[in-house]
Protein backbone atom coordinates (compact mmCIF):
# COMPACT_ATOMS: atom_id res chain seq x y z
CA UNK A 1 0.00 0.00 0.00
CA UNK A 2 1.21 3.49 -0.86
CA UNK A 3 0.32 6.83 0.68
CA UNK A 4 0.52 9.56 -1.98
CA UNK A 5 0.50 13.08 -0.57
CA UNK A 6 0.77 16.60 -1.89
CA UNK A 7 3.95 18.56 -1.23
CA UNK A 8 2.39 21.09 1.13
CA UNK A 9 1.64 21.46 4.85
CA UNK A 10 -1.74 19.76 4.71
CA UNK A 11 -0.42 16.88 2.63
CA UNK A 12 2.50 16.27 5.00
CA UNK A 13 0.25 16.28 8.08
CA UNK A 14 -2.29 13.96 6.47
CA UNK A 15 0.51 11.61 5.40
CA UNK A 16 1.79 11.61 9.01
CA UNK A 17 -1.69 10.72 10.27
CA UNK A 18 -2.02 7.84 7.80
CA UNK A 19 1.50 6.57 8.47
CA UNK A 20 0.94 6.51 12.23
CA UNK A 21 -2.12 4.31 11.65
CA UNK A 22 -0.31 2.11 9.10
CA UNK A 23 3.47 2.18 9.68
CA UNK A 24 4.18 -0.37 6.93
CA UNK A 25 2.88 1.83 4.13
CA UNK A 26 5.26 3.41 1.63
CA UNK A 27 5.25 7.11 0.81
CA UNK A 28 5.33 9.09 -2.40
CA UNK A 29 4.82 12.83 -2.90
CA UNK A 30 3.94 15.12 -5.79
CA UNK A 31 3.33 18.79 -6.39
CA UNK A 32 0.12 18.17 -8.34
CA UNK A 33 -2.05 15.33 -9.64
CA UNK A 34 -0.40 15.24 -13.06
CA UNK A 35 3.01 14.71 -11.48
CA UNK A 36 1.52 12.01 -9.25
CA UNK A 37 0.01 10.17 -12.22
CA UNK A 38 3.36 10.26 -14.00
CA UNK A 39 5.12 8.83 -10.94
CA UNK A 40 2.52 6.11 -10.51
CA UNK A 41 2.60 5.09 -14.19
CA UNK A 42 6.41 5.03 -14.15
CA UNK A 43 6.54 2.86 -11.03
CA UNK A 44 3.69 0.58 -12.14
CA UNK A 45 1.79 0.86 -8.84
CA UNK A 46 -1.60 2.16 -9.92
CA UNK A 47 -3.55 0.12 -7.38
CA UNK A 48 -3.58 0.30 -3.59
CA UNK A 49 -2.74 4.00 -3.51
CA UNK A 50 -4.29 6.27 -0.91
CA UNK A 51 -4.19 9.89 -2.10
CA UNK A 52 -4.27 12.67 0.51
CA UNK A 53 -3.80 16.43 0.53
CA UNK A 54 -4.77 17.27 -3.04
CA UNK A 55 -8.22 18.55 -2.04
CA UNK A 56 -8.54 21.02 0.86
CA UNK A 57 -10.41 19.03 3.46
CA UNK A 58 -8.49 19.23 6.73
CA UNK A 59 -7.89 21.70 9.52
CA UNK A 60 -4.11 21.93 9.65
CA UNK A 61 -4.04 23.35 13.18
CA UNK A 62 -6.09 20.47 14.58
CA UNK A 63 -4.03 17.95 12.63
CA UNK A 64 -0.76 19.39 13.92
CA UNK A 65 -1.97 19.23 17.54
CA UNK A 66 -3.26 15.68 17.11
CA UNK A 67 0.04 14.48 15.60
CA UNK A 68 2.60 16.56 17.52
CA UNK A 69 0.72 17.87 20.55
CA UNK A 70 0.98 21.40 21.89
CA UNK A 71 4.31 23.14 22.31
CA UNK A 72 5.39 23.68 25.89
CA UNK A 73 7.71 26.57 25.13
CA UNK A 74 9.92 28.21 22.56
CA UNK A 75 13.68 28.06 22.27
CA UNK A 76 13.59 31.46 20.57
CA UNK A 77 10.77 33.98 20.60
CA UNK A 78 10.70 34.29 16.82
CA UNK A 79 10.44 30.58 16.08
CA UNK A 80 7.31 29.94 13.97
CA UNK A 81 4.45 27.65 14.93
CA UNK A 82 4.37 24.05 13.72
CA UNK A 83 2.49 24.79 10.49
CA UNK A 84 4.87 27.53 9.40
CA UNK A 85 7.82 25.38 10.48
CA UNK A 86 6.70 22.63 8.09
CA UNK A 87 5.98 25.17 5.34
CA UNK A 88 9.46 26.71 5.62
CA UNK A 89 11.19 23.33 5.68
CA UNK A 90 9.31 22.21 2.55
CA UNK A 91 10.54 25.31 0.74
CA UNK A 92 14.20 24.43 1.35
CA UNK A 93 16.07 23.28 -1.74
CA UNK A 94 17.46 20.20 0.06
CA UNK A 95 14.22 19.04 1.69
CA UNK A 96 12.84 15.57 0.97
CA UNK A 97 9.13 15.57 1.96
CA UNK A 98 9.13 11.80 2.57
CA UNK A 99 11.98 12.07 5.08
CA UNK A 100 10.18 14.99 6.71
CA UNK A 101 7.06 12.86 7.24
CA UNK A 102 9.13 10.13 8.88
CA UNK A 103 10.82 12.69 11.12
CA UNK A 104 7.51 14.19 12.24
CA UNK A 105 6.18 10.73 13.06
CA UNK A 106 9.35 9.96 15.05
CA UNK A 107 8.66 12.96 17.33
CA UNK A 108 5.97 10.81 19.00
CA UNK A 109 3.61 13.66 19.78
CA UNK A 110 6.29 15.99 21.14
CA UNK A 111 6.30 19.21 19.09
CA UNK A 112 9.25 20.59 21.06
CA UNK A 113 11.55 18.10 19.32
CA UNK A 114 11.15 20.15 16.14
CA UNK A 115 12.97 23.04 17.77
CA UNK A 116 15.28 21.47 20.36
CA UNK A 117 17.92 20.15 17.95
CA UNK A 118 18.66 17.20 20.26
CA UNK A 119 18.93 14.81 17.31
CA UNK A 120 20.93 15.21 14.12
CA UNK A 121 17.78 14.99 12.01
CA UNK A 122 15.95 17.50 14.19
CA UNK A 123 18.89 19.89 14.03
CA UNK A 124 19.06 19.55 10.22
CA UNK A 125 15.40 20.40 9.73
CA UNK A 126 15.59 23.26 12.21
CA UNK A 127 18.51 24.67 10.21
CA UNK A 128 16.44 24.25 7.03
CA UNK A 129 13.71 26.35 8.60
CA UNK A 130 16.18 29.03 9.68
CA UNK A 131 17.86 29.08 6.23
CA UNK A 132 14.53 29.73 4.51
CA UNK A 133 13.57 32.37 7.08
CA UNK A 134 16.83 34.23 6.54
CA UNK A 135 16.53 34.02 2.75
CA UNK A 136 13.00 35.43 2.91
CA UNK A 137 14.08 38.25 5.20
CA UNK A 138 16.95 39.12 2.86
CA UNK A 139 14.50 39.44 -0.03
CA UNK A 140 12.27 41.73 2.01
CA UNK A 141 15.24 43.91 2.97
CA UNK A 142 17.33 44.04 -0.20
CA UNK A 143 15.17 43.26 -3.25
CA UNK A 144 14.46 46.51 -5.10
CA UNK A 145 11.32 46.48 -7.32
CA UNK A 146 11.12 48.64 -10.44
CA UNK A 147 7.97 50.53 -11.38
CA UNK A 148 7.34 49.85 -15.05
CA UNK A 149 4.16 50.69 -16.98
CA UNK A 150 2.04 50.68 -13.84
CA UNK A 151 3.50 47.37 -12.61
CA UNK A 152 5.82 47.02 -9.64
CA UNK A 153 8.16 44.24 -10.72
CA UNK A 154 11.32 42.62 -9.39
CA UNK A 155 13.51 39.73 -10.51
CA UNK A 156 14.82 37.57 -7.68
CA UNK A 157 17.22 34.67 -7.38
CA UNK A 158 17.04 32.40 -4.35
CA UNK A 159 18.08 28.77 -3.83
CA UNK A 160 14.81 28.15 -1.97
CA UNK A 161 11.18 28.26 -3.13
CA UNK A 162 10.16 31.56 -1.55
CA UNK A 163 9.19 33.69 -4.55
CA UNK A 164 5.45 33.40 -3.83
CA UNK A 165 5.98 34.33 -0.16
CA UNK A 166 7.85 37.47 -1.17
CA UNK A 167 5.18 38.35 -3.74
CA UNK A 168 2.44 38.17 -1.08
CA UNK A 169 4.53 40.39 1.21
CA UNK A 170 5.18 42.89 -1.59
CA UNK A 171 1.50 42.95 -2.55
CA UNK A 172 0.54 43.64 1.07
CA UNK A 173 2.99 46.54 1.22
CA UNK A 174 1.60 48.00 -2.03
CA UNK A 175 -2.17 47.31 -2.04
CA UNK A 176 -2.83 50.02 -4.63
CA UNK A 177 -0.56 48.53 -7.31
CA UNK A 178 -0.20 45.24 -9.18
CA UNK A 179 3.11 43.60 -8.28
CA UNK A 180 5.11 40.80 -9.86
CA UNK A 181 8.02 38.68 -8.68
CA UNK A 182 9.94 36.91 -11.43
CA UNK A 183 12.22 33.95 -10.82
CA UNK A 184 13.64 32.24 -13.90
CA UNK A 185 10.66 31.19 -16.08
CA UNK A 186 7.97 31.58 -13.39
CA UNK A 187 6.31 34.76 -12.15
CA UNK A 188 3.87 35.46 -9.36
CA UNK A 189 1.33 38.28 -9.67
CA UNK A 190 -0.05 40.00 -6.58
CA UNK A 191 -3.06 42.35 -6.59
CA UNK A 192 -3.84 40.80 -9.96
CA UNK A 193 -7.36 42.27 -10.08
CA UNK A 194 -5.75 45.45 -11.44
CA UNK A 195 -4.69 43.40 -14.49
CA UNK A 196 -7.90 41.40 -14.86
CA UNK A 197 -6.40 38.35 -13.13
CA UNK A 198 -7.01 36.63 -9.82
CA UNK A 199 -5.83 38.45 -6.70
CA UNK A 200 -2.79 36.12 -6.59
CA UNK A 201 -1.78 34.25 -9.72
CA UNK A 202 1.12 32.23 -11.09
CA UNK A 203 2.07 32.87 -14.72
CA UNK A 204 4.97 32.47 -17.10
CA UNK A 205 7.67 35.12 -16.84
CA UNK A 206 7.14 36.00 -20.51
CA UNK A 207 3.69 37.33 -19.58
CA UNK A 208 5.21 39.82 -17.14
CA UNK A 209 7.87 40.81 -19.68
CA UNK A 210 5.10 41.60 -22.17
CA UNK A 211 3.52 43.94 -19.61
CA UNK A 212 6.77 45.68 -18.67
CA UNK A 213 8.43 46.04 -22.05
CA UNK A 214 9.98 49.43 -21.24
CA UNK A 215 11.31 51.13 -18.19
CA UNK A 216 10.59 54.84 -18.00
CA UNK A 217 12.63 55.63 -14.90
CA UNK A 218 16.07 54.52 -16.15
CA UNK A 219 17.14 58.13 -16.59
CA UNK A 220 15.94 58.99 -13.08
CA UNK A 221 18.01 56.14 -11.59
CA UNK A 222 21.07 57.22 -13.53
CA UNK A 223 20.57 60.83 -12.42
CA UNK A 224 20.29 59.73 -8.79
CA UNK A 225 23.47 57.61 -9.07
CA UNK A 226 25.37 60.58 -10.53
CA UNK A 227 24.14 62.86 -7.76
CA UNK A 228 24.96 60.32 -5.04
CA UNK A 229 28.46 59.77 -6.42
CA UNK A 230 29.09 63.50 -6.67
CA UNK A 231 28.15 64.11 -3.03
CA UNK A 232 30.05 61.16 -1.59
CA UNK A 233 33.10 62.14 0.49
CA UNK A 234 35.68 59.37 0.16
CA UNK A 235 37.42 59.92 3.52
CA UNK A 236 34.09 59.58 5.30
CA UNK A 237 33.39 56.14 3.90
CA UNK A 238 32.76 53.51 6.55
CA UNK A 239 33.45 50.37 4.57
CA UNK A 240 32.91 48.07 7.54
CA UNK A 241 29.46 49.49 8.22
CA UNK A 242 28.59 49.45 4.51
CA UNK A 243 29.43 45.74 4.31
CA UNK A 244 27.19 45.13 7.30
CA UNK A 245 24.11 46.86 5.86
CA UNK A 246 24.71 45.55 2.31
CA UNK A 247 26.12 42.03 2.88
CA UNK A 248 27.64 40.01 0.08
CA UNK A 249 25.07 37.24 0.52
CA UNK A 250 22.30 39.66 -0.53
CA UNK A 251 24.03 41.02 -3.62
CA UNK A 252 22.27 38.62 -5.98
CA UNK A 253 18.66 39.23 -4.91
CA UNK A 254 18.14 42.14 -7.34
CA UNK A 255 19.98 44.34 -9.84
CA UNK A 256 20.03 47.32 -7.51
CA UNK A 257 21.44 45.26 -4.65
CA UNK A 258 24.15 44.01 -6.97
CA UNK A 259 25.01 47.59 -7.96
CA UNK A 260 25.04 48.75 -4.33
CA UNK A 261 27.32 45.90 -3.30
CA UNK A 262 29.68 46.76 -6.15
CA UNK A 263 29.99 50.27 -4.70
CA UNK A 264 30.75 48.83 -1.28
CA UNK A 265 33.58 46.67 -2.62
CA UNK A 266 35.03 48.95 -5.31
CA UNK A 267 34.19 52.39 -3.98
CA UNK A 268 32.38 55.28 -5.61
CA UNK A 269 33.09 56.42 -9.15
CA UNK A 270 34.82 59.75 -9.64
CA UNK A 271 32.04 62.22 -10.24
CA UNK A 272 31.45 65.96 -9.74
CA UNK A 273 28.50 68.27 -10.21
CA UNK A 274 29.94 69.03 -13.66
CA UNK A 275 28.48 65.67 -14.67
CA UNK A 276 25.04 67.28 -14.65
CA UNK A 277 24.72 68.68 -18.15
CA UNK A 278 21.49 70.55 -18.52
Amino acid sequence: MIIAFKENVEGVLLACSELLDSPDYDLVFAENLNELRNKMSFSGFDDDVKIVGFKPAANCSELAIRILGKRKGRMFQRDPDVEKYIDFVLRHSSCNPVDLVYFLCSCAGNADQLYSGKTLTGKRYYNYMRDVTRAYQRLCMFARPDFMNGLLSVKVDSPHRIGDMFCRWLAGKNPDLPVSVVEKDIAWIGNGHYLGLEHFATVRSSFVESLSFSREDDEIDQLWDAYYDSQMIENRRNKRHAKHVQPKSSASVSDMSRRDRYKVERGIANCTLDSFNI
